[in-house]
């Protein structure tokens, strides 16, 4: 069962750089201060890299709300959604 994050909730920003390219982050939390949903932009709007870094932070925020432990995540995924969890599990 999906565990929507509340409507109104803080958000952290970082920016790093995988492969060569930018990358800026932002995640929110649940109330228990797990992470709930990821947001990541690079490049310019529209262009491939930012298509794809939008779409697997689609898929990362529906994993994490669906239960999937952030530790489950950053074991399968080395990319860069993969670097920008890392950044802001450390802090949970």
């Amino acid at each position: 069962m999906r565990q929507k994050p509340p409507n109104r909730r803080a958000n952290e920003i970082a920016s790093f750089e995988h492969d060569g390219k930018r990358y800026i982050a932002a995640i929110s939390r649940f109330p228990d201060n797990r992470i709930a949903e990821v947001f990541l932009t690079c490049g310019k709007y529209g262009a491939d890299v930012h298509v794809h870094a939008q779409d697997s932070a689609i898929l990362c925020s529906l994993a994490l709300q669906s239960g999937v432990p952030v530790e489950t995540i950053l074991h399968a995924i080395k990319g860069p959604i993969g670097q920008a969890l890392a950044l802001f599990a450390v802090r949970q």
